[in-house]
């Protein structure tokens, strides 16, 4: 407690700050680099990832990979960019650029937090709590040194901008407007928290905040305008916006990776959510009928299978029960809460939760998604008693956050493993080098290097993966699947009847 209440006494303005600070960044950084060594040993090129550097290693002009039409159906500003800097490398050196701007991004909101002043991070222990929720409570190893995922990190960095209202240097707020635009172009989230920039500068009249609505809103219609493209040009995820989904389990998903994910971890959460999933769908249609079976056998099986069988029988009491226990405690929070904490924090917390839950592929949500309501929710709560004397003696909150932070800690690694060909137990795996890969492709030019996630047998407790992806160095395979459609062509299309009618004359 003695370190706590000495960390809280030291600010900006104490003896040796910026030593302090600058420990502290080095300290997270190498968190960050040690989670899994094999991603900096051994840099690799993830998922989506090989789209971009596929597209900009055969794009006839520099600007060309940016004006691609590729997956997904909204633009990913920073993962182009940092493809079209993989084209100034040798090939073998492609991924560690990736990995590089993946690390540089993951950075950017712990420097905001020790770099900066705000009424919220305004102590050593604030910035330093705030930052062990961002590295260890909200994370998971998808979004781990990658550029693919960034998507997902640019909104917190988006959030720490709207709370900062110590607008006082220049230059930080030269840096808050490049980082937004960067943000409002690589991925939908921070466009969707748009309404809650507005409502900040109605709120403080500040200039910089209409500068950053300004930035909402013409790089956003951009943002959107690529939206309406890619969906008329027919680049876009079927998934996202699939018929007949069950709002039901969307609920329950949504739950599971906003609220349960962040305070009690991951592994509790897909316990909380498989449970109450099975509750609702029933035993019979549960995939987890045969684990039961297995690892549970004989009358003990059969037991559990019967208290199963009676809550199944419940299960919309149960559903409902819980969204009643669950509004009642939010209602509760608007009630004790101020006005900044009912709109930038419960509010936008909600607001993100319901909406980016939605929008996710199936509608199923995922820790990925959750990043940014994760670290809305665990800041509120942390504010909630660090700003306060009386509620600083709410110990069920306190144990909440060391309890997030713990967990955590102790799945750090264990949050990776599902992205990477490590094992707990079972069959071990082997997934590509990139520099061999590259090697195969020198010997062999017919050869397209192998690329991350790979093959994987399930352990029992992590998914199976079962697809293999490859980056063709001889063609833009991807792009050329889709139609080798561009931006630019696609929207003078769109919103060029008498074009696209003398195109098709042309055609017949």
């Amino acid at each position: 407690m003695q370190i706590l209440s000495r960390l809280e006494s030291i600010d900006s303005n104490s003896k040796n700050y910026w030593v302090y600070s600058l420990f502290s960044l080095l300290f997270f950084s190498v968190l960050i680099l040690v989670r899994y060594p094999g991603f900096v040993l051994e840099p690799r090129i993830w998922a989506e990832e090989y789209l971009y550097v596929e597209t900009f290693l055969h794009a006839s002009t520099w600007w060309e990979g940016f004006d691609a039409l590729v997956y997904p159906d909204y633009y990913v500003g920073i993962t182009r960019f940092a493809s079209f800097l993989a084209t100034f490398v040798e090939p073998e050196s492609i991924a560690a650029v990736m990995t590089g701007i993946g690390f540089l991004i993951l950075i950017v909101p712990i420097l905001i937090l020790f770099m900066t002043d705000c009424k919220y991070w305004d102590s050593l222990q604030k910035k330093i709590v705030l930052s062990l929720f961002f590295v260890f409570s909200c994370s998971t190893g998808e979004v781990w040194l990658t550029s693919t995922n960034l998507g997902f990190i640019l909104p917190i960095i988006s959030f720490l901008i709207l709370l900062d209202d110590n607008l006082e240097s220049k230059l930080k707020r030269i840096l808050y407007c490049v980082l937004l635009s960067c943000a409002v172009l690589s991925g939908p989230i921070t466009l969707i928290m748009a309404p809650f920039f507005l409502l900040r500068f109605f709120q403080i009249r500040d200039k910089q905040f209409l500068n950053y609505c300004l930035i909402l809103f013409f790089l956003g219609l951009v943002h959107i305008l690529y939206f309406a493209v890619s969906n008329n040009a027919g680049v876009f995820s079927p998934s996202r916006f699939a018929e007949g989904r069950d709002l039901v389990r969307s609920f329950i998903y949504i739950v599971s990776s906003n609220v349960i994910f962040p305070l009690f971890g991951y592994f509790l959460s897909i316990i909380f959510r498989v449970g109450t999933d099975t509750i609702y769908s029933g035993l019979e249609n549960s995939p987890y009928l045969g684990s039961l079976e297995k690892f549970f056998p004989g009358l003990l099986g059969e037991w559990i299978i019967s208290i199963v069988n009676v809550l199944v029988s419940m299960n919309m009491f149960i559903i409902a029960l819980g969204g009643v226990i669950l509004i009642l405690i939010i209602y509760n929070e608007f009630k004790k809460s101020n006005y900044e904490e009912k709109v930038y924090f419960l509010s936008l917390f909600l607001y993100l939760s319901v909406v980016v839950g939605l929008l996710s592929l199936e509608g199923q949500s995922g820790f990925r998604y959750a990043y940014i309501t994760s670290f809305i929710l665990l800041f509120y709560l942390y504010q909630r008693v660090s700003f306060n004397v009386a509620k600083a003696k709410n110990t069920l909150v306190k144990a909440l956050l060391i309890f997030s932070i713990s967990m955590g800690i102790l799945e750090y690694y264990p949050r990776t493993i599902s992205y990477t060909p490590s094992v707990l137990f079972g069959e071990s795996a082997s997934w590509p080098n990139w520099k061999n890969e590259v090697g195969l492709w020198r010997a062999d030019s017919s050869y397209s290097p192998k690329v991350w996630p790979y093959i994987k047998k399930s352990d029992g407790i992590w998914p199976e993966r079962k697809i293999s992806w490859a980056v063709n160095f001889n063609k833009p395979e991807f792009w050329e699947e889709v139609g080798r459609k561009k931006f630019s062509e696609e929207f003078l299309k769109l919103f060029s009847p008498q074009k696209t009618k003398n195109e098709d004359l042309e055609g017949n």
